[in-house]
């Protein structure tokens, strides 16, 4: 209020007439600027060592701006103003009331469009074309479907079947049209406009790795990519350290004079040499020849398209510094989803989700007693995500530096 006063007692030499509304246009000019409209104010100050323990407003706006990216409703602004929320338990009671929510759902939404690299500007956003000779069937209008089914598979998993971990990536659940219904093997006459469960082989389509969206989004013009799904699961989804490729290594050419009938033949033909072996012929190759069933637009197959050569699925893919056999997706998503590292991956982007920013070394050992949580039977993405408001980094901020 101070600087609202003082804004009031040199409104003569601030406004060209000193006059009141000229003075209340100055006032709402300077509130709609300041760094307390603009921004979630911690301001508390009463420290305990290098922490500050949040008021209970304060708690209230990081509950509601996490879970419901939008202002507390009356029942969150009463339990802070009965001081509940100074406690864990009082904390919990109302993350779990308001996941419950409908209002929650965007949120977790958009945690795992970001986790699957969706939206403007990423390879999801590029599905507008393929070669009309291979894939007569495909058109731009799809890719729009392919992102809305992806959406609607993350939260019916998470809200309708209450889905740990593992069920993400090995749910049988698709969400399909008669525009979609072709490319999963389904009879479109068996469907309308509107998106709806239903149930996949969970040999063939296990989790959202193997939906149509992410198949085509990380595939090119004219036939699917190794690599590209390769390096996306192995960086994303297991957090294995990749560098990026040497300039030019895109258009390494094959080797003169080489039969290759294969996609994956070419593959690793055209990664067997120089810095490109190392990450491309233990980590990523692997890991995207275990999805060769699926073409370029997401659809299942078991021979190549240009030259009816068999598909080979087997695969010896790297997670955790060990090769593990895998026969095809199923074994791919079944080992990755009862790994150490996707299950430390995954809490690793909730961490940086929740709290907004990067993953610094004091969070070594929040993130592994979560990442053990993702374990046990049970537990599911809502109780991570309440969990994750029960932690100091949550209800603490750091003290700021004093200067002397």
């Amino acid at each position: 209020m101070a600087e609202f006063e003082t804004l009031y007692t040199r409104r003569a030499e601030l406004t060209e007439n000193g006059t009141f509304d000229e003075v209340l246009g100055l006032m709402i000019e300077s509130f709609l600027v300041s760094p307390l409209f603009l921004t979630r104010p911690e301001i508390t100050e009463q420290a305990a060592g290098n922490y500050i323990a949040l008021g209970n407003y304060e708690v209230a706006s990081r509950l509601s701006y996490l879970i419901w990216q939008s202002m507390p409703d009356d029942e969150l602004l009463d339990a802070a103003e009965a001081g509940v929320l100074s406690s864990p338990d009082g904390i919990r009671a109302q993350a779990e009331r308001m996941l419950q929510d409908e209002k929650a759902r965007p949120m977790v939404r958009a945690f795992h469009e970001k986790m699957a690299h969706m939206g403007p500007q990423t390879r999801w956003s590029e599905l507008t074309a393929r070669d009309p000779n291979l894939y007569p069937t495909f058109d731009a209008s799809l890719a729009p479907l392919m992102s809305q089914e992806t959406s609607r598979l993350f939260e019916h998993l998470v809200f309708e079947k209450n889905a740990g971990f593992k069920d993400l990536l090995t749910s049988p659940t698709a969400f399909v049209n008669a525009r979609l219904a072709p490319l999963y093997g389904l009879d479109p006459s068996g469907f309308g406009e509107e998106l709806v469960p239903v149930d996949l082989d969970a040999n063939l389509r296990p989790g959202i790795f193997t939906r149509v969206g992410f198949l085509t989004a990380y595939s090119l013009y004219n036939r699917s990519s190794p690599i590209l799904r390769g390096a996306f699961l192995q960086k994303h989804v297991l957090c294995t350290q990749i560098g990026a490729p040497p300039p030019g290594a895109e258009g390494t050419p094959l080797p003169d004079g080489a039969n290759l009938v294969t996609n994956r033949e070419r593959v690793d033909a055209q990664t067997a040499g120089g810095d490109c072996v190392n990450c491309h012929h233990v980590f990523i190759n692997p890991t995207g020849h275990a999805l060769e069933s699926f073409d370029a637009i997401g659809a299942y197959q078991t021979h190549e398209k240009d030259t009816g050569a068999p598909i080979d699925t087997n695969a010896n893919v790297m997670i955790g510094g060990q090769q593990v056999a895998v026969s095809g997706p199923a074994d791919l998503m079944a080992a990755i989803a009862s790994s150490v590292e996707a299950q430390r991956c995954y809490v690793q982007q909730w961490v940086e989700y929740a709290y907004e920013r990067t993953l610094t070394p004091e969070d070594t050992c929040l993130v592994q007693d979560l990442a053990t949580r993702l374990t046990q039977s049970g537990y599911t993405v809502l109780n991570l995500i309440t969990d994750l408001t029960q932690t100091d980094t949550f209800r603490y901020r750091v003290a700021p530096e004093v200067t002397p």
